[in-house]
């Protein structure tokens, strides 16, 4: 696909990023196994697994979480995770979606627990590490998950798109597609998620010129949508995500 001149006005993005986050998107996208949830620490616990398998087809990774959610932890993410039943998955060497093992579900699964032994939820875990990360959210979760399978590291190149994923549902406040339940991180930090979708719909559109699948691109991507909307850059996300998908860019 050759890269082409804006196609559409900065106007008609942004509202093809209100056409498509509605609350329609969800049936069809893995936010929808957080939004079973109500109580805070179920959302984060559903959030945080589902956010670590969404790459790759989209189909397959709803499959993988429904068996997740349904099957293992029985629709009950935090008394699951309270149960310590996850423990029978240690060292366990096979697969359990991709190249991620059960063994590495055990791992992440245990960090969590000792996420919520030690702070009262996620989003207080993540704002103790700010400090440390020069303010980055995206730093101090690769921090606190570091060393687990799926994990990127966020001090290096990577474009870091599940934990930005896993952000967005957390952080922005339209409550439409996004659960906005962490209210101590402005919306206006958040980088959107380079989905291979949005990569190549940004080249399209000419909203960026770099070939790189790396976070240099995502924060030029958010960039051009931090001009247009200065606190809520990643409501951009849906534009070039979806209209990738439908017309198959």
């Amino acid at each position: 696909m050759k890269d082409t001149t804006l196609a559409f006005t900065p106007q008609q993005i942004i509202a093809l990023a209100n056409h498509y986050n509605t609350p329609a998107f969800i049936d069809s996208d893995p936010v929808q196994f957080p939004h079973r949830y109500s109580e805070k620490k179920d959302i984060e616990i559903s959030a945080f697994l589902t956010s670590w398998i969404s790459w790759g087809n989209r189909k397959q990774i709803i499959r993988t979480a429904q068996t997740l959610h349904t099957d293992i932890m029985g629709d009950k993410p935090l008394e699951y995770l309270n149960s310590r039943c996850w423990t029978k998955f240690k060292n366990n060497p096979h697969c359990f979606y991709r190249t991620v093992k059960y063994g590495d579900l055990y791992q992440l699964l245990q960090r969590l627990y000792y996420v919520y032994q030690k702070h009262n939820d996620l989003e207080e875990c993540v704002l103790n590490h700010l400090d440390k990360s020069s303010g980055d959210p995206s730093v101090a979760l690769s921090d606190i998950f570091t060393g687990i399978a799926g994990i990127a590291d966020a001090r290096k190149k990577s474009p870091c798109k599940r934990l930005w994923f896993f952000l967005r549902w957390m952080v922005r406040q339209d409550h439409i597609v996004d659960l906005g339940i962490w209210q101590k991180i402005s919306p206006s930090l958040l980088i959107i998620p380079l989905d291979t979708h949005v990569h190549k719909v940004a080249l399209h559109l000419g909203i960026t010129t770099r070939r790189a699948t790396d976070i240099a691109t995502a924060r030029e991507i958010t960039q051009y949508f931090k001009k247009l909307l200065p606190d809520d850059p990643a409501l951009g996300d849906f534009a070039l995500f979806t209209y990738g998908i439908e017309n198959h860019i």
